[in-house]
């Protein structure tokens, strides 16, 4: 039998999984089946022998016509044949699926005597962990030399070639892309001294040997870049990237990366001179370049003008997060921030002014013009410039204020003192930290105008103090005529017996300007004071000098108000009392002014009446209406003087004489514009004029007539009595007295007629 003769012991407790097939192509009936093979196909002996091997075991084989053929043609060949790594697909424990093995099968065909085969004898070897060993390799050598060849590329790519140093051999290895670096052979083959012959200068040898020295020192990775000229001539850029191998304290391998950054720093070239170029230009704006958080208003940037501007480093600036609202002046912090804030909500680029506090604490205008970047709809970035405008803005506040001042100064109801305290608070708001007084100077001795903030206290302590060098700033400038600046009170020698007094309301410095008039008198002086120790600054200076010029303004205009006042009404006055009026006619506008006096002499109510040219034809005496409009036509005309007498009637039928003076004004046509003059009242002369003439014709009539009659008559009582000496002598002092008489009656007569 065949299990007497084939399967013995040493069959059934083989390791490997044996089966005997009859050569019964094609069915391959399975003869035998030992316990390693059964328990490799999860089956019974029963299941197995007796069963054709290709019905039980097709499904099982991913190549079973090939396993077919292998069994064809061992029955063909009658020698043993070997079929590896067949892959099978078995279940899995607890049917959790297939289990892929892999086996070397060797079918081994039995003779019989005959020669011809009678069994092969199916002998299997699990081979799965070898091959999945195998194929684990091979696919880790595959993406090895993938790697490899993405490395090498990528290396090449980015011009980064790997090296090695083995100390203990004395042998240096580079890769083929760092020779393509070095622009040397394939072949070239470095050594240490021919690896330090490539650097540019002593400086670059000298770098890489202390990074390698540190690197060796302190087992850690040494970074530098350097400079080369290679074998072709060419200037280069490296960065050498290396770490050593440090066994027992000796350095036995030295390996890195080498990367050709010669592109990378001619871009960083450019940048960097790009970028200094551009900070060149953002400081050579005359302002402070800046970018902030639009939500947070935290300052990311901030240029170094900052600290030409306002005292500030850029270090201090970004320090903060709040830096910039917490030095913007306490008086317009909160709008200030306000309205930026809402200016960004609505994405809207924006320009405003406020005043900020610098580092030595005086008060600085800021116009800050503000652009918002936004990102998808909202803001993201603020970008500004703020530029110094305290200059402009005083100015412009200067020129308002000083507007308001002088139109309250025209006003001569306007008390002065009220003026002065306005004009004081309008500048102590300009400068915030300063304190403002004018101090009038009367009889040589300081009298207080206005110091609308200094302490009541302190103001009377110098009130009515005379002036000299020892009774404070103010006292010495009007004194001397000139500025005085002391800037530290408390030891000033100007300050000897009022400094107690000033330090003890906190005031440290004052700055004092005479104001001097056209006379050179000074007439009084303004004083500034400050809670520090401080001396004048640029801005203080314009607007102290300002403030000098209008206070001088201010008070000679008061002065000389006054001095026209007074001569006004004593004009007034003799107007009023000589009965002498003036006029101005406006041609072009037909517009007549009168003087108060003048409506007197045309005998006019004012209230009532509009003075015009017409008007005052209308008022003409009938006879002279037109020999004086001719006159006064003339005057236009020839553009000379006038002097003319005219009679008026009043409203009230009276007829007044008048003598009148005009003179014509031209515009830049040289066409009349103005027609100005005066006007007496003559007719208490005039009517004493015709009494002269009424008396020089009694005179002349009158008295003379019997005169003349008196001299007739002597002369014929002489023709008739010529031989009386007596008589004849009586006679001719008779027609002399009588001549005499006549020859005085004639001279008082031709002086009354001249007084005409």
């Amino acid at each position: 039998m065949i299990e007497d003769k084939y399967c013995g012991a040493v069959l059934r407790a083989a390791p490997m999984p044996t089966i005997l097939l009859k050569a019964d192509h094609p069915a391959y009936t399975i003869a035998f089946a030992n316990e390693a093979y059964l328990t490799l196909a999860k089956l019974t002996e029963e299941e197995i022998v007796g069963n054709g091997f290709v019905n039980l075991f097709y499904s099982h084989y991913a190549n079973a016509d090939e396993i077919l053929a292998v069994l064809h043609q061992v029955l063909q060949d009658k020698v043993a044949h070997k079929h590896s790594a067949v892959r099978y697909e078995l279940s899995a424990p607890e049917n959790s699926g297939t289990v892929v093995k892999y086996f070397d099968i060797f079918n081994t065909p039995l003779l019989g005597a005959n020669g011809e085969v009678e069994l092969i004898i199916r002998t299997i070897n699990d081979v799965t962990d070898l091959v999945v060993t195998q194929q684990n390799e091979r696919a880790i050598y595959q993406n090895l030399v993938k790697h490899e060849k993405l490395l090498s590329e990528s290396q090449r790519i980015a011009n980064i070639g790997n090296w090695e140093v083995d100390v203990i051999n004395d042998t240096i290895l580079w890769s083929d892309v760092l020779k393509e670096i070095y622009e040397v052979p394939l072949n070239y083959q470095p050594t240490f001294e021919s690896s330090l012959a490539f650097y540019k200068n002593d400086k670059y040898r000298e770098i890489i040997q202390i990074s390698v020295n540190e690197a060796i020192e302190k087992s850690n990775v040494f970074d530098a870049e350097l400079e080369i000229i290679t074998v072709a001539g060419n200037k280069r850029w490296l960065r050498s990237t290396g770490k050593a191998d440090v066994i027992e304290g000796k350095c036995v391998r030295l390996y890195g990366v080498t990367q050709d950054i010669t592109k990378f720093k001619s871009v960083e070239k450019a940048l960097t001179e790009s970028r200094n170029q551009y900070q060149a230009l953002i400081e050579s704006v005359d302002g402070i370049v800046w970018e902030a958080n639009a939500m947070t208003f935290e300052f990311t940037y901030i240029s170094n003008k900052i600290h030409d501007l306002l005292g500030y480093t850029p270090e201090q600036w970004l320090s903060d997060p709040n830096f910039w609202a917490n030095h913007i002046y306490q008086d317009d912090r909160e709008w200030a921030v306000t309205f930026c804030q809402n200016q960004t909500e609505k994405v809207s680029d924006h320009v405003f002014d406020y005043r900020m506090t610098k580092a030595d604490g005086s008060i600085v205008w800021i116009k800050d013009f503000v652009s918002v970047i936004e990102e998808a709809g909202k803001a993201k970035l603020l970008r500004g410039v703020m530029i110094d405008f305290t200059e402009p803005k005083l100015l412009a506040s200067l020129d308002n204020l000083e507007k308001n001042v002088l139109e309250l100064i025209a006003n001569k109801e306007e008390d002065l003192h009220q003026i002065l305290n306005i004009y004081m608070r309008g500048i102590e708001n300009l400068l915030p930290n300063m304190k403002c007084s004018a101090l009038q100077i009367n009889n040589n001795r300081l009298y207080t105008l206005a110091a609308p903030s200094l302490p009541t206290e302190f103001i009377n302590a110098l009130n009515k103090q005379p002036i000299g060098e020892e009774a404070g700033s103010c006292s010495a400038a009007a004194y001397r005529k000139e500025k005085v600046i002391a800037a530290d009170i408390s030891v000033d020698p100007l300050w000897k017996h009022f400094k107690d007094e000033a330090l003890k309301h906190n005031l440290r410095s004052c700055w004092s300007y005479p104001i001097v008039n056209s006379n050179n008198q000074v007439i009084a002086v303004f004083g500034m004071y400050y809670n520090d120790v401080k001396l004048s600054g640029a801005m203080e200076i314009l607007v102290i000098e300002r403030a000098v010029a209008i206070l001088k303004v201010i008070l000679e205009n008061r002065e000389r108000a006054r001095a026209i006042e007074e001569a006004t009404m004593l004009i007034a006055q003799g107007q009023e009392l000589a009965n002498f009026g003036n006029w101005q006619w406006d041609i072009k506008n037909n517009v007549v002014k009168w003087s108060d006096v003048l409506y007197n002499i045309y005998g006019v109510d004012k209230k009532n009446h509009t003075a015009t040219y017409e008007g005052y034809l209308a008022l003409l005496h009938p006879d002279d209406r037109e020999p004086i409009q001719n006159i006064i036509l003339n005057a236009l005309h020839t553009r000379k003087d006038i002097v003319f007498e005219e009679r008026i009637i009043r409203p009230n039928g009276e007829m007044r004489y008048l003598k009148s003076w005009g003179r014509v004004f031209c515009d830049a046509d040289g066409e009349p514009e103005k027609m100005i003059g005066s006007c007496l009242d003559i007719t208490t002369a005039k009517i004493a004029e015709s009494k002269l003439w009424d008396i020089a014709w009694m005179q002349s009539h009158l008295v003379r007539a019997p005169l003349v009659r008196l001299i007739g008559l002597v002369d014929l009582l002489k023709e008739e009595r010529m031989n009386s000496g007596e008589e004849h002598e009586l006679l001719d002092f008779i027609m002399t007295t009588a001549r005499e008489l006549d020859k005085v009656v004639q001279d008082i007569s031709d002086k009354t007629v001249n007084q005409k």
